[in-house]
């Protein structure tokens, strides 16, 4: 399913605040029911350009669950719901922060 919402939004999608923007789904957590879809997306830029993206996602909401019943073989399509997903930037952090204390006892990091 991951693939098939970036394809849809990378090729169909026409959304102001996803021109431009660099952003990519991370993870798609689908309930059991197969009701609703939670699809994390990392976004790289600031605040505004995140919010943008996840704004853009939003009002594409209906189009892309549309598109999906017309490409995908279930029974039933999930809602789907876009959360951002900062775990990259986390893990970025992390890692300059390591590598300044690695630097500062003298090591490499």
């Amino acid at each position: 399913m991951q693939a098939a919402i970036a394809d849809l939004v990378r090729l169909r999608v026409k959304d102001h605040g996803l021109t431009d923007a660099l952003f990519t789904f991370t993870l798609v957590d689908v309930s059991p029911d197969l009701a609703h879809a939670r699809v994390h997306v990392s976004v790289m830029g600031d605040a505004e350009q995140k919010e943008a993206v996840i704004a853009g996602l939003t009002r594409s909401t209906p189009f892309l669950h549309r598109e999906l019943t017309r490409e995908l073989r279930m029974r039933r399509v999930p809602h789907l719901t876009f959360l951002l997903d900062e775990s990259m930037e986390q893990a970025d952090l992390m890692t300059r922060r390591l590598r300044e204390v690695a630097e500062s006892e003298g090591r490499e990091f």
